[in-house]
């Protein structure tokens, strides 16, 4: 390398990493101050910053306003929803272990503990695995109403398996929604589904019946407006409560 290259070199690192840890100054601080780091004016910083550099700052920021949630959280729901926020975006394999397995350990009766469940589905790597019939016998707990998340949740893990199961084992994973009377739109995602994969295999019975309770689900209200319904009851018996 010529001595133009080496200085021409020096001018681009040095610049690179004085930024780097100039935001990393503004974080310490931050901390110490238990200033909220979104207050902290740092965009100025971070646009100058290569790509990378600004991928793991602000992955570091977020990462810290979710452990601050964690230390302020008053109720379990409070810390449950922390956890899970935590587990699902750490970067750090020791840590999404830890989480994961104390929010399933934990708060196996909760649904908002999807994402810990299916981060063990079909996990081959992990002696904490949970099969198809352990991910299904958890989220049958549950109405309806709150299991269709853990349904989606439990199909992304699918397709993020995609090269290691057969679409045999997505079918596998959603036969059980043959077997229920929907009482909510949203199912109807999940009923297309089924019909894709069985069309694709030619089991026109499960594909017809597939299409059947898709037909029924598509009368139904959306969890949302069930929801909202609940809510308003609730609110105007406990006006009428008050009176």
């Amino acid at each position: 390398m010529t001595k133009k290259k080496k200085i021409g070199l020096i001018f681009i690192i040095v610049p690179i990493f004085l930024l780097y840890f100039i935001s990393e100054a503004v974080l310490r601080e931050a901390a110490v101050a238990n200033i909220n780091p979104q207050k902290v004016k740092i965009d100025s910083i971070l646009n100058e910053l290569p790509d990378s550099v600004r991928d793991l700052v602000v992955y570091r920021i977020t990462r810290t306003e979710m452990l601050n949630d964690l230390a302020a959280a008053e109720t379990e729901e409070e810390k449950l929803s922390a956890m899970v926020a935590i587990g699902s975006y750490t970067r750090d394999p020791a840590e999404k272990e830890k989480i994961f397995w104390e929010v399933r350990t934990k708060y196996a009766d909760r649904p908002e503990s999807a994402a810990a469940f299916a981060y063990y589905l079909l996990n081959d790597e992990n002696p904490n695995r949970i099969s198809l019939s352990d991910y299904q016998a958890y989220l049958k707990k549950f109405p309806q109403q709150y299991q269709y998340n853990i349904w989606a949740a439990g199909l992304n893990r699918l397709n993020d398996l995609r090269k290691k199961i057969t679409w045999k084992d997505r079918l596998d994973f959603l036969r059980p929604l043959l077997d229920m009377k929907p009482e909510f739109r949203d199912y109807s995602v999940l009923y297309t589904e089924i019909s894709r994969i069985a069309g694709r295999f030619e089991f026109r019975d499960i594909e017809a019946k597939a299409e059947a309770l898709y037909d029924e689900s598509r009368l139904c209200p959306t969890i949302t407006e069930f929801l909202m319904q609940e809510e308003m009851e609730k609110t105007n018996a406990a006006g009428k409560g008050k009176k």
